[in-house]
Order: structure tokens, then sequence, then C-alpha cells
């Protein structure tokens, strides 16, 4: 039976735990080194729990029983990202001491990996929130302080600046929720669109932003769990069908032609399948030149986490780049409020002042 209070405190655990799961990966990794079963160590972890967070102790109750069914995937669904669940799915195959290892790696990647979501994350909250706030502050203006000056002063009679800022109000003030709607509809479409439209325009326009801040942190993630498998002992082929399971369709798009290119007998190197617009200029680049070496598949996966700090780089000048337009647009409407809102009221204290001599 349903218990909505039951689902609150499990939902907020798991969300409490996949901020923390890095060092859960490392603890396992590190039970495993020591001989400990896995359900072992979840069942003192559940006992532990079950006195300091009762929704974190079912949580672990539900993993003992995804663990009983022997799949460690299934046990961490909810707290593992799908990119990490992909890589826990060829770890569990390999053995205890090549799980451990793999755990390991995994947690020292998850650190990473959480940074340049965090740098993604922030490049977009940033130029909302700018975009949001003066927005605001325009639509206060053509409600509030327009109204006010066109009682005063009749807009035909009102400066250059004052007369744009006019037509901004009444557009605003007529169709405000219209334009509302659709500034919210677009936004709706961008983001329902990242992982789901695929094709030949879509990689167009992945070269620019804000596609291009979706097409890098994808391809990186991409990259840096083929890195993993493939350090367990997992073909490039085969790491490519397994992420085809937890890849959206986007990626799924992308992948599909990595294989294909790579099925072709003509392919002279695994890095000529990857030039699909899947991955920015430096990560095709990384991979072309792994493909070319004497060791391909150790070289890949070197370039695996090492690939990450170069693209969180990438992320933050990006988001500079969309924030500094970001601002030059809000500096537009600021200079037109400001501006037509002074030079109007200049005009009527010119008016007045006119008029009074006049008397």
């Amino acid at each position: 039976m349903f218990n909505p209070f039951t689902y609150f405190l499990k939902a907020m655990a798991r969300k409490e735990m996949r901020k923390t799961r890095a060092d859960l990966y490392f603890d396992l990794a590190i039970s495993l080194e020591d001989r400990v079963p896995l359900i072992t160590t979840f069942r003192k972890y559940e006992s532990r729990a079950r006195k300091r967070n009762p929704g974190e102790a079912m949580v672990y109750m539900d993993m003992l029983r995804a663990l009983s069914s022997g799949s460690l995937t299934k046990a961490l669904k909810g707290i593992a990202t799908n990119t990490e669940m992909l890589m826990i799915d060829a770890l569990q195959s390999a053995g205890d001491a090549k799980m451990a290892d793999g755990l390991k790696f995994l947690a020292v990647t998850v650190e990473k990996t959480d940074a340049m979501t965090a740098a993604a994350r922030k490049a977009i909250r940033y130029p909302v929130t700018l975009l949001v706030v003066f927005s605001a502050m325009l639509a206060g203006f053509s409600l509030k302080v327009v109204p006010i000056l066109t009682g005063l002063l009749p807009p035909e009679k009102w400066p250059f600046l004052g007369r744009i800022l006019y037509s901004m109000a009444q557009t605003i003030t007529n169709h405000g929720l219209l334009l509302a709607a659709s500034v919210i509809g677009v936004l709706w479409a961008f983001f329902y669109s990242l992982p789901r439209w695929s094709g030949r325009v879509r990689t167009v326009l992945d070269r620019f932003l804000p596609y291009s801040f979706y097409r890098d942190y994808s391809g990186a993630m991409l990259i840096v769990s083929l890195a993993a498998l493939m350090r367990s002992g997992v073909s490039l082929r085969s790491s490519l069908d397994r992420a085809l399971i937890y890849s959206s369709p986007w990626m799924r798009y992308h992948v599909r032609r990595i294989l294909r290119t790579l099925a072709r007998g003509n392919t002279v190197n695994f890095g000529v399948a990857f030039k699909t617009g899947l991955l920015n200029q430096y990560l095709e680049d990384r991979v072309q030149d792994a493909s070319e070496r004497r060791s391909p598949v150790e070289a890949f996966v070197r370039i695996g986490t090492g690939s990450i700090d170069r693209v969180i780089d990438q992320i933050q000048k990006s988001a500079a780049r969309v924030a500094s337009m970001i601002l030059v647009v809000c500096g537009i409407l600021l200079f037109i409020m400001m501006g037509g809102f002074f030079s109007t009221t200049m005009e009527l204290q010119n008016g007045i002042k006119a008029n009074a001599q006049g008397r």
C-alpha cells in the first residue's frame, strides 16, 4: 500500500545520498578489497542508519532486496546516474578485485563529473536569473510608472527614449501574458529538445550556444563512461553497445552513427568514427590522437577523467560569453527604462515651467 510519508522520507534520503555517492563507491571498494561481501556491507549501513535516519534505513532496505537478486545496478538505482549505472553494470561481471578497482576509479570520476555538472548548472542559472530580474523590472515600469507619466504628459509629447519606453510598456500591458507564455514555451521546448532532438539540423546547432553547453557536457560524460568500461576490459564496441541502454535519444543517434562507422571495413581508426558532432573540437582531437597511439585503448582510458577539467573550463568560458551577451541586453533595457523615465520627467518639468512662465 502506498504511503506518502514513507515515499517522502525515502525520496529525501536518496537526494542526500546522491550528494555523497562518491564516498559510498569508495567505501564499497574498500569493503571488497577486505573481502567483505557487499550484502554484509549494506546490512551494516542499514543497521547504522536505522538509529540515525529512518528514510536512509528504508533506502538501504530497498538496496538489500535488489542486491539479493545479485544486481548492484538495481540496488543503486535512484542514487547513481545513468552513466554511473552503465559503469557499475560492466563491473558486476568482472570479479571482486576488478570491481573494487573500478569503484575507486568511479569515486574519483564522480567527484570530477559533479564539478562539471555544477559548472553547467551555474552557467545556465546566472544568465536566466539576470533575464528574469530585468524582465520583472521592465514589467514593473510598464504597469506602474508609465501609466503615471501618461496621465501627466501625453505620449506624443514624450522624447525619443520616452516613446520607446512607452511602446514597450504598451506591448507588455496589452500582450504581456502572451509574451510570458511564449517565453516559457520557448524555454520548455529548448530544454525538452536537449536530450530528445537529433538529426542534421541539431548537429549544426550543437556547435553554437546554448546547445553547445549540452553537447560539451554530454560528450565528456560519454568519453568518461567509455574510458571506465574499457579500463575494466570491455571492448570499445561493447562499451558503445552498453551505452545505448542508458542513453538519451540524442545520444543514441550519435552512438549508432559511431557503431555504423566502426562496422565498416575501411575505417582506418576509431577516432574517425567519433566525428559525428557529438564531441567538441578538443575532445574530438584527443580521441583521434588516442586512436593513433601504439596502445589506443590505454590512451583512450587516459583521456577519460583527464578531459573533464578542460571541459569544465570550456563550459565556464562559454557561460561567461553568454552572461556578457545577456548583460549587454540587460544594459540596453536599463538604459531605455532609466533614459526614457528621466528624459520624460525632464520634458514634464520643462512643460510645467513653461506653463508657469506663461501665466
